[in-house]
């Protein structure tokens, strides 16, 4: 019999490889952090002796069933931007961010609204089945020890751009300032560092090509915003005479390497550039839709093409949460939509709308790949970190729990685990005080509410 630190028992575990496959009455053997085996329960005891044995269905009152899957990857965060939640509603992106977010930036962000911020942005990944985030934002080094300390992973963007912020004046301090940062992380376990150019219209040929430059040397990947409103596209074609993706490629952007946000206006030769320099895509359905984009990024297309796409929430400023799950859900419908709107006059259909096994893979193992993490995360296999979370099925019947999981909207994460450490553990967390992170919000969010833009609401005191 095997010495093991940990036995998690559930009815169904969906590993995402083998794909579209379940485990059901089984349960997953963790020991020095990774994953040794998943086996029948009844086959455990004769197998394995454990420190601790949690049998997930035993431990809820109501004797609710479970499903097991690997943690989720939300693959594009600005977390510390928690704190601008519902600040600016129902306004286009160009002006959420000229006229409300950027303005509020200038005059809030600072070391200690990332450190609050990214608090609350993590207490709400984790609490939500997040356990890696690929995270954009200013202050990189706070927000990375930030997501160290609360158990998550991150691969964490040193940000540039070509405006003047509190954080750095012009390209060169930004590029600066992300080489000490890669300095600082190199031999660290959980956070990786990533290089975060933040759009074409913020950067400028000679930053891409020393961003280039410093990708190579390190094996960095390029964590950019691409392709995400018709006037980003518009603008630049007046700007530069080129498409975004053009310019990339021109200048030599366009790999592997390369982790493209949004993606939601893009003709057939925009994919087949994609396609054929294997860039990996982030799709970011709520926070297009609530911004109204006018576009939605092509998953089919690109499943058809077997480009790896993956998801994100973007910022909670503009989405307004972080729930992983969520976002499942909405990229599975949203998906529909465009495939049945591609189709609706067409003589015949060339495709198939992505199936929800596919949907639940954009979620874990696509964001693995994109980091080129793939080989130690992303899907529930003997060797690999045990990052993994459980979720408690709110109504029967369940014939395909992975269908069940992805269109079910009142489904709960309840348990979460990054390197076989619970994180969270029937929906509260382990590590983080969750009411000293909310008396801290609190603070800042009484300094933001004074001297937000008002609005027309009515509120009676």
């Amino acid at each position: 019999m095997t010495e093991v630190d940990l036995i998690v028992i559930a009815k169904w575990i969906i590993p995402v490889i083998p794909e579209n496959t379940v485990y059901e009455n089984h349960c997953l053997v963790v020991k020095d952090k990774r994953i040794v085996d998943i086996t029948r329960v009844t086959d455990v005891d004769q197998k394995y002796n454990a420190k601790l044995v949690y049998n997930l269905k035993e431990l809820n009152p109501n004797g609710a069933e479970y499903i097991i899957t690997p943690g989720f990857f939300n693959m594009h965060s600005h977390s510390a931007m928690a704190l601008f939640r519902s600040y600016a509603d129902d306004v286009s992106l160009h002006d959420w961010l000229n006229k409300f977010i950027w303005p509020a930036e200038g005059q809030y962000v600072s070391e200690e609204f990332v450190r609050v911020g990214t608090q609350l942005a993590c207490m709400e990944m984790i609490k939500t089945g997040t356990t890696y985030c690929n995270e954009m934002y200013y202050y990189p080094e706070i927000s990375a020890k930030v997501i160290e300390a609360s158990g998550m992973r991150a691969t964490v963007a040193a940000p540039i751009i070509k405006f003047p912020t509190v954080y750095a004046s012009n390209e060169n301090e930004y590029i600066d300032k992300g080489l000490k940062l890669i300095e600082s992380f190199k031999d660290n376990e959980k956070i990786k560092i990533s290089l975060g150019p933040h759009a074409v219209y913020t950067i400028t040929d000679d930053c891409y090509k020393k961003v280039l430059e410093i990708s190579n040397k390190y094996n960095l990947p390029i964590h950019t915003h691409l392709h995400e409103t018709h006037k980003e596209v518009e603008d630049e074609i007046i700007s530069s005479g080129e498409r975004p993706i053009d310019r990339l490629n021109n200048l030599g952007l366009l790999s592997n390497k390369l982790i493209a946000v949004h993606m939601t206006q893009l003709t057939p030769n925009d994919l087949d550039l994609v396609e054929k320099n294997k860039v990996n895509v982030v799709h970011c359905p709520e926070s297009n839709l609530k911004l109204g984009v006018a576009g939605i990024c092509p998953v089919h297309k690109m499943q058809q093409k077997n480009i790896n796409v993956s998801l994100g929430t973007d910022s909670a400023a503009s989405n307004d949460d972080l729930d992983l799950l969520g976002e499942v859900r909405t990229a599975a419908y949203l998906d529909k939509l465009a495939y049945n709107l591609k189709n609706l006059d067409a003589q015949e259909q060339t495709s198939t709308p992505t199936a929800a096994y596919k949907i639940l893979q954009m979620a874990t193992l696509n964001g693995a790949k994109a980091l080129g993490v793939d080989k130690d995360l992303g899907s529930l296999e003997p060797g690999k970190f045990a990052d993994f979370i459980a979720v408690r099925v709110s109504n029967p019947p369940i014939y395909d729990p992975i269908s069940y999981l992805v269109y079910v909207g009142t489904n709960k994460v309840t348990d979460v685990w990054v390197a076989g450490e619970q994180l969270v553990k029937n929906s509260k967390l382990t590590r983080q005080s969750e009411q000293e992170i909310r008396q801290q919000v609190q603070v800042f969010s009484e300094k933001i509410q004074a001297t937000r833009p008002s609005t027309k609401m009515n509120i009676i005191s």
